[in-house]
């Protein structure tokens, strides 16, 4: 249990960041690589934009940190985590896997603004029963490769009117992306985000144009070998690849019966 694993330390209050309006969130998924201050350090990079973004970090099953203890950190690391984003005014969520004991979270002070959960985490309704009497906050659930019925049935029983779904994808290539899936799930009556796991970074773009309302996309330190390597946005590239989203996004607009603006001068 994580209480066990992490020992004692202190509960705060956590105040929460700027209100809910970013439209990308840069997930740092476990590409601290066990190192705290790898994370604040991305952490730091993130909060240097101009653009309104989110971040997230995992909190994966116990069973994953068995097999590879040195990626992960203490309560007490997300506990500062949570408050350097707050101080930096950047919104930010833990991406949880399905964990035995999530209710520990909550009683040990860990309150982010938002919870993703891993399509791992998606899949499994006794996970998802605990995860949603234990935290009010939104939250975002990544479908994986769960099926329309499946999404429909047993996933949206447990939402609220502010949850969103997250459609992904387990594959590098484009071409599994799916992403006319995107328009599909929106009819179930939620709104749904695209979480990028292919290396194609510009099918981001695609996903805007089909109707996502959020995207969600990994970033490190591309030198390092990162458990997200060949689909992260390489940290260095974070300034640009978040004006250009927003500038999709804002792109996206309607005209609403408005005049067009024009505002080119051509020669002639």
């Amino acid at each position: 249990m994580y209480c066990c694993r992490w020992g004692p330390f202190r509960f705060i209050e956590m105040i929460s960041g700027n209100d809910d309006d970013w439209r990308l969130c840069f997930e740092l998924g476990t590409n601290h690589l066990g190192s705290f201050l790898r994370l604040e350090n991305m952490v730091r990079k993130i909060g240097d934009l101009s653009e309104r973004v989110s971040v997230t970090v995992q909190i994966k099953e116990e069973s994953f940190y068995e097999k590879f203890p040195d990626y992960e950190l203490t309560g007490q690391n997300y506990l500062d985590f949570i408050e350097l984003c707050h101080k930096l005014e950047i919104q930010c969520g833990l991406a949880l896997g399905p964990l035995e004991n999530v209710q520990n979270l909550k009683k040990q002070g860990i309150n982010p603004d938002f919870i993703k959960t891993l399509s791992i985490a998606s899949a499994d309704p006794i996970f998802m029963e605990k995860l949603c009497r234990t935290f009010v906050c939104p939250k975002y659930i990544s479908v994986g490769l769960s099926s329309i019925s499946y999404i429909k049935d047993t996933i949206l029983p447990f939402l609220s009117n502010e949850d969103m779904l997250i459609h992904t994808c387990l594959s590098h290539d484009s071409s599994d992306q799916n992403l006319l899936d995107i328009q599909q799930m929106k009819n179930l009556g939620k709104l749904v985000c695209y979480g990028l796991h292919s290396i194609d970074h510009e099918l981001i773009y695609a996903a805007i144009g089909a109707g996502a309302e959020k995207i969600f996309v990994y970033t490190g330190d591309k030198n390092l070998n990162l458990t997200d390597l060949h689909h992260a946005v390489d940290l260095e590239d974070v300034y640009n690849y978040s004006y250009k989203v927003t500038s999709c996004f804002n792109a996206m607009r309607a005209s609403n019966g408005d005049p067009k603006k024009s505002s080119i001068t051509f020669i002639g």
